[in-house]
């Protein structure tokens, strides 16, 4: 395969669902999730605050995109185009998002994809209220399903779950996995409702047996961006800087949560995916947890002793280099640090993806920067990385 030419899947790829499918919501709901609202000067966007609940009901209040959004802004309700970027927000320049097959299968092309992962505001956790989530989560699958059914082939499009509520989680995941959507989408986390707790149980169970992978997107509910804070807009870019680091390393968090408390032994169909949170951390935090596992600390006088366990064992059999491995994925758009460490990896563990279409992400120079962070490195590595693991992975047949 020619540098620069390679069929690549992207395991990070955003999609919005059209400002027209909250006039389906009951009316009294319509207001909590994306619309567009008729005001005395003129038609506005409004987009709630994303993010889900913490334990207390508070909710991050996001940048002063997301508030002004939140609050309103004026739009011109016949510009398609602009209604697509604003709908699907924070757009890089180059790309030209739509809600249409023929819109993405454009914008591939352009970058050289042949497949995407298609990720919404279940990525991100609940967009409305817990009163609103059961109804928004069905409406949203069904215009996915309804719009890319006849391409499965090249689209994995992820479903949407009601956060506030896991058993109606597991059922709407029930009931999207049967229309063929996956994999399931989880921000990386809930504040207040770690996924140690045994109320998520039921969804893994659920995921495992439906052969379903778990996507957790990064959210940033790690960071309270003090800078946002300050006045100086010069100390609020730095420290958007350093925040993007450290929730992104803080996902290996998840990662240990998932695997020392049992939940991929137990689980061992159980398919876990960090998206968007780089992947360079994770070298590391095989060699740290491993290290831990072994060691006299883990013994049963040592101070890394699992407690609610007598026989002085660790609670999970194997060391978690073997879970990780078996059943732990990470994507990355650049990051030559997780490539050079796939020797402690494995390439198994690592996926590629571009975060279409993020002003952060890589698109539309997909290629050229897939060819400098994996420059000598065996083309079947690379393959593997930037294509047969996501088509393994999610079924894709392209």
């Amino acid at each position: 395969m020619m540098d620069g030419n390679r069929r690549l899947i992207t395991t990070d790829s955003h999609v919005s669902v059209p400002l027209s499918l909250a006039e389906e919501m009951p009316p009294e709901y319509r207001f909590k999730v994306p619309h567009l609202e008729q005001r005395g000067d003129g038609v506005y966007l409004v987009r709630p605050l994303p993010g889900v609940r913490a334990a207390d009901g508070s909710r991050d209040q996001g940048n002063h995109i997301t508030q002004a959004l939140a609050a309103g802004i004026k739009v011109d309700p016949d510009d398609e185009a602009m209604l697509a970027r604003r709908s699907y927000g924070n757009v890089a320049d180059e790309a030209n998002p739509g809600f249409t097959v023929a819109d993405r299968l454009a914008e591939m092309a352009r970058d050289g994809v042949v497949g995407e992962v298609l990720i919404g505001a279940g990525g991100f956790g609940s967009l409305s209220d817990p009163e609103v989530d059961v109804i928004w989560a069905s409406l949203m699958n069904d215009w996915l399903t309804d719009t890319y059914k006849d391409h499965f082939d090249k689209f994995a499009v992820g479903i949407n779950l009601p956060l506030s509520d896991v058993a109606a989680s597991v059922k709407e995941l029930e009931r999207a996995a049967s229309l063929g959507m996956r994999p399931a989408l989880l921000p990386d986390i809930v504040p207040g409702r770690p996924y140690v707790l045994p109320e998520w149980e039921p969804l893994w169970e659920a995921a495992a047996g439906l052969g379903l992978p778990i996507i957790f997107h990064l959210t940033g509910g790690r960071h309270a961006n003090p800078g946002t804070q300050l006045a100086s807009a010069e100390f609020q870019s730095a420290d958007t800087s350093s925040g993007f680091a450290f929730i992104s390393a803080g996902v290996a968090e998840t990662v240990a949560w998932l695997t020392n408390t049992g939940v991929l032994d137990r689980y061992p169909d159980l398919n876990v995916v960090m998206t968007e949170s780089h992947a360079g951390w994770l070298g590391w935090l095989i060699e740290f947890l491993d290290f831990y596992y072994h060691s006299r600390f883990s013994g049963p006088r040592g101070i890394m002793q699992m407690r609610g366990t007598e026989t002085g064992k660790p609670r999970i059999p194997a060391p978690p280099s073997y879970y990780i491995k078996r059943q732990v994925k990470c994507t990355f758009m650049y990051d030559p640090v997780a490539v050079a460490l796939r020797d402690v990896t494995g390439t198994d563990c690592l996926m590629w993806g571009n975060d279409y279409p993020h002003i952060e992400g890589i698109f539309p120079d997909s290629q050229a920067l897939v060819d400098k962070q994996f420059a000598g490195v065996p083309e079947a590595e690379i393959t593997a990385i930037v294509h047969d693991n996501a088509a393994k992975l999610y079924a894709f047949q392209v």
